[in-house]
Formats: structure tokens, sequence, C-alpha cells
């Protein structure tokens, strides 16, 4: 398979072992739509952590992996999927196979050493621990770091490169999880924190799932009666987490929509808190859904019109032309393009 990098140090950084089973590269989805694993049901945006989407590459064997690449850092993350079979089910069986592709993963690299691709090999201490769920049983999973210098050659002669290497395996869904991320060591302790970064992102989207069942009920008790106080604590539940788990493509546009809410505001304190808060969690209905970033701006928008007609009734005050011609619109599942059309947004 073959990967172009923008210099000669990113393209010793994105080097594939030699002997790559056969396979089929995919680049990622031109609109930015998340990444589907069907196996497993995980999503994973086209954006995570300060990475990017590059692509899937599926083997024919079976299994596959994605790669995320930062090409201002010179920084690559493999995340990869495989079937542990049905008859690993008992706790101890699954930390027995994290620990042999721990151990894989350890002998590549040796034998990459010893095919003169690397020196150098240093690993860290292994860690082993758990990925705590939402209402489920922890899920099992091992760490390492690794150091080594990567060898190449360009025309004029040898070039090496000193990388920094982070490995965390982990079972779901009766699939093992590697993750494999590599930087230039010359990127220190902020590159290294990077790395970290990296891999808890990917473990919220693992742990989103779980999550997303309870925060979906939320969302259906907030859209029955959104002004009852069960109501108000669950939107308060939801908006929290959509805080921490950033992964839908909701995008509510400042302009004009800040301007209308500090209006609010103004006539009656909260009203823009209720009003916001309805966009929100309309939109993220719409996401969970698996609905692109159009669907939940359509979704927010109309749900926002439900509540701006139930204040307005209450505080006359806040009504103004503008606001009252995108509410029309939305009612009529049009506020998307209403907003597009006045931002000068494009589809």
């Amino acid at each position: 398979m073959k990967f172009h990098a923008l210099c000669l140090s990113f393209a010793l950084l994105l080097s594939a072992p030699a002997a790559e089973p056969p396979g089929q590269w995919k680049a990622a989805d031109k609109e930015g739509r998340p990444w589907k694993h069907l196996g497993t049901g995980l999503n994973f945006p086209s954006v995570l952590s300060n990475y990017r989407l590059a692509g899937e590459f599926a083997y024919e064997a079976g299994g596959s992996f994605i790669r995320y690449e930062n090409l201002d850092e010179r920084a690559r993350a493999d995340i990869f999927f495989f079937p542990t079979g049905p008859n690993i089910s008992t706790l101890e069986e699954k930390q027995r196979l994290i620990l042999q592709e721990m151990d894989n993963v350890s002998k590549d690299l040796e034998a990459m050493v010893k095919q003169g691709r690397y020196k150098n090999l240093a690993f860290g201490p292994l860690g082993a621990g758990s990925l705590e769920l939402w209402r489920r049983e922890p899920l099992p999973m091992a760490a390492r770091s690794i150091t080594a210098t990567r060898i190449g050659k360009n025309d004029e002669g040898v070039v090496e490169a000193m990388l920094h290497q982070w490995v965390g395996i982990t079972i779901y869904e009766k699939h093992l999880i590697t993750i494999r991320q590599m930087r230039p060591a010359s990127t220190g302790p902020e590159g290294d924190a990077a790395l970290q970064s990296f891999a808890q992102s990917v473990f919220q989207v693992i742990k989103d799932p779980a999550m997303k069942i309870e925060i979906s009920q939320m969302i259906d008790k907030y859209m029955a009666a959104p002004f009852s106080e069960e109501s108000i604590q669950a939107s308060g539940a939801v908006l929290a987490y959509l805080k921490q788990s950033p992964f839908y493509p909701i995008n509510i546009p400042e302009y004009p929509v800040s301007e209308w809410l500090e209006h609010c505001n103004k006539i009656s304190a909260g009203t823009d808190e209720t009003l916001l808060t309805a966009f929100m969690l309309g939109s993220a209905k719409a996401a969970f859904a698996e609905g692109d970033a159009f669907a939940c701006l359509k979704a927010g928008s109309k749900q926002f019109a439900v509540i701006y007609r139930q204040l307005a009734t209450k505080h006359p005050g806040i009504a103004k032309p503008e606001m009252e011609e995108f509410v029309a619109e939305a009612e009529k599942d049009r506020g998307d393009e209403w907003l597009m059309r006045f931002t000068g947004m494009k589809k």
C-alpha cells in the first residue's frame, strides 16, 4: 500500500511493514462523515484530538485498521480491529489475548531491528488496567511506551529519526482493538502528552456507546416535556455529555443565533439558555440517529422553534422579525436552509 508524505522525515515515520498482508486502502469520506466499524458499531470522527482521519485499510484475510495523521506534528496513529472469535469470553481469556497481542507487537519491532530498519529499541514497562464503561463491565487493557530509531535511505545516504511510540490494546464487542501511535522524539514532552491525549480520545469513542444509551433516554425525556423539572435536570446532563464527547456534527452558527440569545436574555433572563438548550438537544437527537451536520442543524432549528413559540407567548418582548422569519421556516423543516442562506454557508 502507498501513503504519500510531505517530507522525508514524515515518510520515515509513515513507513509500513515490508510484508504488509494484502488488502485494500480506502480514503476517508470527502464530506467528513465518521468512519463506522461494523463489527463493534464504533463511530470514529473525521477529526480526533488534533489528528485527521486519512482512511481505512481492509485486510483480505479479515480485520482492518484506520489511520489518523497530524502532518504538522509528523505524527501517525493506527487503530486495528480484529475479531477475537466466539470462544474468548472470560476475563482471563481476554487478558491472555491482550498480552499475546502486545507480545506480537514487540516481536514485530524486534524483527525490524534484525532487518536493519530500526535500532536502539527500548520498551517501557507494561501497564495493565481497565477501561471503565457506563453501567457495563470494565474492559481489560494493556499499554506500553516504546522508543526506537527508524533507519531509512535517500539519495544522500542513510537517514535516521528517533521515534516515540505508544501501544494500547483492549477487547470490545468480540474484537481486539490495538492503538499504535508514533511521532518524532524531538517533539519532547508536548509530543508525549499528545500521544496520551489521542489515546484518551480513542478511549472516549469506545466508552461512548454505553453512555449514549442513557443520554438518548434523557433526550427523549426532554422532548416529551421540555419545561418539566425532571427534563431540565436531564438536559443539563445531556449538555455536559456533549461537552465531553465532541464526536457529533453539531454546529450552531454563532451569527445570528448569539445575537438572538443576547436579545432574549435582556428581555427575560434565562430564556437564552432555554433556547440554546433546545437547539443543542434537537441537534443531538438527529446526531444520535447518525444524521450529518445539516440534519442536525435542521432538527436543532425545529426544536428551537418549538420552544421559542412557547416562550414568546409568555414573554412577547423577545420576538424579532428576523427570528420570526427563521422560526416560521424551521417549523416547515427548512430552518437549516434559512440559516445557510442568511450566513452564506454552503452544503
